[in-house]
């Protein structure tokens, strides 16, 4: 990478890339949004933040490639932020309304309608968002272009937003399928093309909260990080079959939730650490922001 990275946050002006964007910023980094609005980011309650005039938006398609190609030419590392908890297109507004009861009926399937069946309703499903729309970014990374910031002997960080496998049965088996889907296909296409210099890292967070962005995950992650740390004082293994639907309560009261700041912190420590490939766990995240393995702090580790 250069000496000021330059970085493309797919999904920039959403809740973990704004956070990605801010963390970049605060490096010195040369920070760029690509979201299919191009909108700056705005708080809940309308503002934008000091450390967003930093950031240059852009509107672009992730299922358009010619949209962003240039983008991702001029870009030293780029990160996929955009993905779906739900084919419910309505569950991400009720999270930032804090509509519990809204919520509550995408989770259950009230408001789903009919299902999936145009192309265009395919490409906003879980294959589409979760593993298409990175799919379609990495491509344009691997391809080369006269314009592209990438050189012969540098790597170029392609960070994927995945998931741990803690959230079965309540959200359907295609959510975390579709991520692992899409993790496979890219270190494939990473393998297939060495003289691209592609380093492909993967994030595995449980469930990201922020208790004044998004309220509506403070009393869940309080909830999962009590059985998370009970978990760890008693048994640590997984007692049920990998495949069943008690495997994934299991492991969702094992996995302890974590600050969405975190998380974007973690991203750019990967991305500045040259050596730092492949996929990065929940604990591990945790460990860095200054969290002991017994479910207590430390000091923060310098990052």
């Amino acid at each position: 990478m250069s000496a000021v990275p330059k970085l493309l946050v797919v999904g920039g002006n959403g809740f973990l890339g704004s956070a990605i964007c801010k963390a970049a910023v605060s490096r010195g980094w040369e920070v760029s949004s690509m979201s299919s609005s191009g909108k700056p980011y705005k708080t809940p309650a309308g503002h934008t933040p000091a450390w967003s005039q930093s950031v240059t938006y852009h509107a672009a398609s992730a299922f358009d490639p010619p949209s962003f190609s240039s983008l991702v030419a001029d870009s030293t590392a780029v990160v996929h932020t955009i993905g779906i908890l739900l084919e419910d297109a309505k569950y991400k507004q009720n999270i930032r309304d804090g509509n519990l009861l809204g919520l509550a009926r995408s989770l259950l399937g009230v408001d789903a309608g009919n299902p999936l069946k145009t192309a265009q309703d395919k490409l906003s499903g879980y294959e589409g968002m979760n593993r298409d729309s990175a799919l379609n970014i990495l491509d344009a990374m691997l391809s080369p272009t006269p314009s592209s910031s990438s050189s012969s002997s540098k790597t170029r960080p392609f960070v994927y937003i995945s998931a741990a496998d803690a959230f079965r049965p309540l959200i359907p088996s295609r959510y975390i399928e579709t991520k692992r889907q899409a993790e496979q296909e890219i270190t494939n296409r990473c393998l297939a093309s060495p003289e691209a210099h592609i380093r492909p890292l993967f994030m595995r967070p449980g469930l990201m909260y922020h208790p004044h962005i998004r309220p509506l995950s403070t009393l869940p992650a309080f909830l999962l990080s009590l059985t998370a740390t009970l978990a760890e004082h008693t048994s640590g293994s997984n007692p049920f079959a990998s495949k069943s639907a008690l495997a994934g309560a299991a492991e969702a009261m094992r996995t302890h939730p974590i600050h969405v700041d975190h998380v974007a912190e973690a991203v750019v420590r990967c991305i500045a650490d040259e050596n730092k490939e492949g996929v990065v766990e929940v604990n591990t995240m945790r460990e860095w922001a200054g969290f002991n393995g017994r479910g207590g702090r430390r000091e923060a580790a310098a990052l």
